[in-house]
């Protein structure tokens, strides 16, 4: 996988910003590693891990962030299957992006477009 360089106003922002938008490019693109995120951003996994520590984040919590805020977003389009969207966001099936959605939310994804987007 080739790496964009990154924007001035990404390059500039904080580091969690930078890996979220990361996170973001390579969700679109299909996969997410820490690896490549790490590479993109030219250090290493544990340099990476310690430099988000310092924030009081770490990699996992910052890609279910991204998660959740692109779960909301895709759920406003109603034509959309929930397969596709458990999909695009990395998760290997319905089931796991159901569970995660209702972590995140306190209720299913089914539930949530019926209730809170009729």
């Amino acid at each position: 996988m080739g790496s964009k360089p990154l924007t001035p106003e990404v390059a500039r922002a904080s580091l969690s910003l930078r890996v979220s938008s990361l996170i973001s490019v390579q969700l679109a693109r299909g996969k997410v590693g820490v690896e490549v995120v790490a590479s993109q951003l030219h250090m290493s996994r544990y340099t990476l891990h310690k430099k988000l520590k310092r924030e009081g984040l770490t990699f996992a919590r910052l890609l279910e962030e991204v998660r959740r805020q692109q779960a909301l977003t895709y759920m406003q389009d109603r034509t959309k299957p929930l397969v596709e969207i458990a999909e695009q966001l990395g998760f290997s099936e319905l089931s796991a992006f159901s569970r995660a959605f209702k972590r995140w939310m306190g209720t299913s994804p089914a539930e949530y477009r019926s209730v809170r987007l009729s």
